[in-house]
């Protein structure tokens, strides 16, 4: 991950991104000792369908990738155990590259601002179900495009969701 600009990370913090994302770890907490199945990438690309355009990333693992964006943003969402979402995001401006996850932005944005962190201090949806995963998919791709908006990228302002 490249490290990030002090602007980016007041962004985060201004624009909402960063409260919004911690709300949405919330809705979809961690639960210590649940025992949460393991969705089918299949089960996953059905429920999007019609709500958000997801291509399965081959290779090891479980990794989406929303496609239709312009070529200024890019967004992967990696499925780890447990059904627990880490966003992957790249934000190209004309002389530079932002990449990170939301969880790791957001844990520098509030370090930055001089708040206290959540506990945990990386947290991350976990969803148990494909229609839940798929919602929370959504909700990541507005906190990016919120986000890549802020960076003076027309093109993306302009995205419909």
């Amino acid at each position: 991950m490249t490290p990030l600009a002090t602007n980016l990370l007041a962004t985060a913090n201004s624009a909402g991104v960063c409260s919004a994302y911690y709300k949405l770890c919330g809705e979809y907490p961690f639960i210590s000792g649940s025992n949460t199945k393991k969705l089918s990438y299949k089960e996953i690309l059905g429920a999007a369908n019609g709500k958000i355009l997801l291509s399965k990333l081959r290779g090891p693992g479980t990794v989406f990738q929303i496609e239709g964006l312009p070529k200024t943003i890019s967004i992967n969402f990696i499925i780890q155990t447990g059904g627990t979402i880490e966003t992957d995001f790249l934000i190209s401006e004309a002389e530079q590259e932002h990449r990170s996850t939301l969880a790791i932005l957001c844990n520098q944005a509030l370090k930055q601002a001089e708040l206290p962190a959540p506990k945990p201090a990386y947290p991350r949806p976990v969803c148990s179900s494909a229609g839940d995963m798929v919602a929370a998919f959504v909700r990541l791709l507005e906190l990016a495009l919120v986000l890549a908006g802020t960076t003076n990228n027309s093109s993306v302002n302009e995205w419909p969701l």
